[in-house]
């Protein structure tokens, strides 16, 4: 079963911000740690077609502010009450008997229940706060040593604006039932006969604590030479002056990393996926095409190390997260790397020269497919590490190709019938690839296959692409060295 706690937030947010304005949180990790004035950071992404999640840096407003004073309480502007329950029961049997002396017939029963009833109020801070707070406050001197690791990452940082806050402990129940039987009988010389049953009970239960953050909106922050900030943020807006030209318009990582751009972008016909639209897959398929094209060049050993080495930090989101900041600050810099310890240093060792810095060629591709899996969630990451053998990858990758060829354009709703060829064995909510795509935002049908598409939907949907595109690419032709190949970290600079 898929997270408990996003399909409550999913739930509570359709009901009570219907025009797509609150930004939910992935996470009940997170959901205790974002609060009204705390500071997010997000860096710009290296995809036209996905952007990357909110990060808590642990600060609040008043921590980059003097004098150092406790913030006005946000006003309440609204109180609301959920809840949901839901109890589904499918049957079936079948029987089947020949002219013969036999016969065989069999049933099952599916069920499913959910419940969660849950008061939420939500918490706004008054624009007048704000500018009350422009006006006693200045930017602290010296500048906080996060937010100088910011500007030298060129992360945007934003400012928590509304939170949607549970206001006491909820706890949210999931249960999945599934009932079989058979018989069967073959008469004759020698008889015959046999039957069986089974079932399977799952349940889950989650406790979110009272004061848990659902969803919140941010403010961007503009920092030099004062402080300011945009209530509706603006993509082409930069929190930091850019050092060179003063300015801070029109900047995008894919502007600033340009070996990664150019790598990437390398071996496109004269395809400019700048050129499209954000909602045209062609587009999407180039930018993955590109890096897929990069990553082919590989040698086997070092195909075969690096796809060993993801598949275990897929498991380990901190150690993922580091390999993440150490190749981007390569990249950015061209300078030596730290090394790492685990899985993510075995895998940066595979991209580094004697003199530890980055080969570009080799680490662009793999930090495009780790900028790609961060977008995604946890569960959805663990799952992708169950599945890198390639004929799985194959057929995942198929059926989100096929979802996202007809849900075009993917910024209104639709409803797309799914083959039975791409669904495998096992269509139900408990099949890996049914919680791949759940943990889209996508809300899925099992008798009759269909996807309803959701807008909320189209990051993680192209970030699952672009994950399964590359993992394939590494995995293929593998199956024949399992276990014969010395884990080398060789390479061939292109």
């Amino acid at each position: 079963m898929s997270s408990a706690f996003v399909s409550v937030v999913r739930s509570v947010i359709k009901e009570v911000d219907q025009r797509g304005e609150l930004i939910r949180v992935d996470s009940l990790r997170n959901s205790t740690s974002i609060r009204p004035y705390c500071l997010l950071s997000r860096k710009p992404s290296t995809s036209w077609f996905w952007k990357p999640r909110y990060t808590c840096v642990n600060l609040s407003i008043k921590d980059i502010l003097e004098p150092s004073a406790p913030e006005p309480e946000p006003e309440c502007r609204g109180r609301f009450h959920f809840s949901d329950v839901v109890d589904r029961n499918v049957q079936g049997s079948v029987g089947l008997s020949g002219t013969g002396q036999g016969k065989i017939s069999g049933g099952a029963a599916v069920s499913h229940s959910s419940s969660a009833s849950v008061n939420v109020h939500l918490l706004r801070v008054a624009q007048n706060t704000w500018e009350m707070l422009q006006h006693e406050r200045h930017l602290r001197q010296p500048e906080h040593k996060i937010l100088q690791e910011l500007r030298n990452r060129r992360h945007n940082v934003f400012v928590v604006t509304e939170v949607l806050q549970t206001q006491e402990e909820m706890q949210v129940t999931r249960t999945h039932n599934r009932k079989g039987s058979g018989q069967f009988a073959v008469l004759g010389a020698i008889s015959l006969q046999g039957e069986g049953q089974g079932h399977r009970n799952q349940k889950k239960m989650v406790t979110i604590p009272a004061g848990s953050i659902l969803a919140f909106q941010v403010a961007q922050l503009l920092i030099d030479p004062k402080w300011d900030i945009l209530l509706l943020p603006d993509e082409n807006e930069r929190t930091f002056e850019l050092p060179s030209s003063g300015h801070r318009k029109s900047y995008r990582m894919d502007v600033a990393l340009q070996p990664i751009c150019e790598q990437l972008k390398a071996g496109l016909d004269g395809y400019q996926v700048r050129s499209l639209t954000m909602n045209d897959f062609r587009g999407l398929c180039a930018e993955v095409k590109a890096a897929s094209t990069r990553l082919e060049y590989f040698d086997m050993e070092l195909r075969q190390e690096l796809l060993v080495n993801i598949g275990k930090i897929l498991q380990d989101q901190p150690s993922m997260e580091a390999l993440e900041a150490v190749l981007e600050q390569g990249l950015y810099s061209g300078k030596k790397v730290e090394p790492l310890d685990g899985p993510a240093g075995s895998i940066l060792e595979c991209l580094v020269l004697s003199s530890g810095t980055l080969v570009m060629e080799v680490a662009a591709p793999v930090f495009y497919l780790l900028e790609a899996l961060a977008v995604l969630s946890e569960t959805q990451q663990q799952l992708l590490a169950m599945s890198l053998e390639a004929t799985v990858l194959s057929k995942q990758l198929e059926l989100v190709k096929h979802i996202l060829e007809w849900t075009t354009p993917w910024h209104k709703q639709s409803c797309v019938s799914l083959p039975l060829r791409l669904l495998g064995d096992s269509w139900d909510e408990e099949a890996p690839t049914w919680v791949l795509l759940e943990e889209c935002g996508l809300r899925l049908q099992v008798n009759t296959p269909q996807v309803h598409w959701e807008p909320v939907s189209q990051d993680p949907m192209c970030a699952l692409y672009t994950c399964l595109a590359l993992l394939l690419t590494l995995s293929q032709n593998l199956a024949s060295l399992q276990g014969s190949l010395p884990l080398t970290s060789s390479f061939t600079v292109l």
